[in-house]
């Protein structure tokens, strides 16, 4: 029979936290907060893509898409990373900017969407 391998103090210190953040929904607003940058990114790449004239993109009058285009549009790429920009949002806006991006996302990819000639 074998033994049980004894775990380090490390790894009893990383599951007592990691299990900590589960129990307080930390890893939650952490996945909340990944997915909050990673639009405002694609939010930023598009931007610079029609701005460039590489695509033509539709008209962005809806609800959604002025919403994603106001939150990205004071992020300073040149002082922070979209990570740190999600951080310093306050949880209305966070949840403004998630609840827009699928509906901005569908409208931005849409069959009329067409590169520049």
């Amino acid at each position: 029979m074998s033994r049980p391998i004894a775990a380090s103090d490390l790894q009893v210190s990383r599951t007592l936290a990691a299990l900590a953040n589960l129990a307080t929904d930390l890893a939650g607003e952490r996945m909340r907060r990944d997915e909050a940058a990673r639009v405002l990114v694609l939010a930023r790449r598009f931007a610079a893509m029609t701005a460039s004239g590489a695509i033509a993109a539709p008209e962005a009058t809806d609800p959604a898409s002025r919403a994603v285009a106001e939150i990205a549009r004071h992020w300073d790429c040149a002082l922070m990373t979209a990570a740190e920009y999600a951080e310093m949002l306050p949880p209305v806006v966070l949840d403004r900017l998630l609840r827009a991006a699928p509906s901005w996302a569908a409208k931005m990819s849409a069959p009329t969407l067409r590169r520049a000639a």
